[in-house]
C-alpha cells in the first residue's frame, strides 16, 4: 500500500538527512540501483538473536553510505549474524531500525580513505599499492532495514 511503510513519514527522511549531512566524505561511484550516499561516521548495532537486544547489546561500527533502505558498514570479521538492531542517532534523536545482512565482502582500507575490494587488488600496479600506503584488510556489511523497531523498555 502506498503511504503505509514504516519509512513513509517526515520524522524518518528528517533524520537521515540530519545524519547525512554530518559526514563530509566525497561522493563515491554509484553501482546500486537507489544511490547511497557517503556516511563516514560511527553508529550502533546490536546483533539481533534468540532474544531482543538490550542497550547493553549495542557495539560502535565505522559506517561507509546510508540510504532510506539500507546502511553499510566496516567489521573485523564476517558477520555470523543475519538479523541486526541498526541504531541511527543525531545530537537531538536516535532511530532504531530492524535489519538484516544483504552481502558481506573483504575489502582494503587504505590511509588514504580509498577501499579496494579483495578480488580487484590484483587490478592495482605495484607503485599504485606503494602510493595507497598500507591497507587494512576489513568486511564491509550491506544490511537493509525492515522495519522501525522500538527497544525494549528496562524492567
Amino acid at each position: 500500500m502506498s503511504g503505509s511503510g514504516p519509512f513513509n513519514d517526515v520524522g524518518f527522511y528528517e533524520l537521515v538527512n540530519q545524519i547525512l549531512s554530518s559526514s563530509q566524505r566525497s561522493p563515491l561511484r554509484e553501482r546500486r540501483i537507489r544511490p547511497r550516499l557517503p556516511f563516514d561516521t560511527k553508529q550502533r548495532i546490536a546483533i539481533w538473536g534468540d532474544h531482543e537486544p538490550t542497550t547493553e547489546d549495542f557495539v560502535s561500527v565505522r559506517c561507509f553510505d546510508l540510504n532510506k533502505n539500507g546502511i553499510a558498514f566496516f567489521l573485523d570479521e564476517p558477520p555470523a549474524f543475519r538479523r541486526l538492531i541498526v541504531e541511527l542517532s543525531c545530537p537531538q534523536r536516535k532511530l532504531y531500525l530492524a535489519s538484516e545482512v544483504a552481502h558481506w565482502a573483504y575489502v582494503y582500507f587504505y590511509p588514504s580513505g580509498d577501499i579496494v575490494p579483495e578480488e580487484a587488488l590484483d587490478e592495482l600496479e605495484d607503485q599504485e599499492k606503494t602510493d595507497l600506503g598500507e591497507p587494512q584488510r576489513l568486511v564491509l556489511v550491506g544490511c537493509r532495514f525492515i522495519t522501525r523497531w522500538s527497544p525494549c523498555q528496562e524492567q
